[in-house]
């Protein structure tokens, strides 16, 4: 699941980064075991993820949009 993107100074995608629980979980689980792993040891999850490129085709895209 390679939902966390480090973002650079501009806010473009810099690297992916893919990391999961050892368990199964729904979808948001994850997100929120995600959220807690990065704000608790950023680094150790780091070290344990899988880098992603983010010139993937599959990469969201990212911009700003105009309200």
């Amino acid at each position: 699941m390679s939902n966390i993107w480090e973002l650079d100074e501009e806010m473009e995608a810099k690297a992916g980064w893919c990391f999961v629980p050892e368990r199964p979980l729904a979808a948001c689980d994850v997100m929120l075991a995600q959220k807690i792993a990065l704000e608790t040891d950023e680094a150790a999850v780091i070290a344990l993820a899988n880098r992603v490129s983010p010139r993937l085709p599959s990469r969201p895209r990212t911009g700003r949009r105009a309200y």
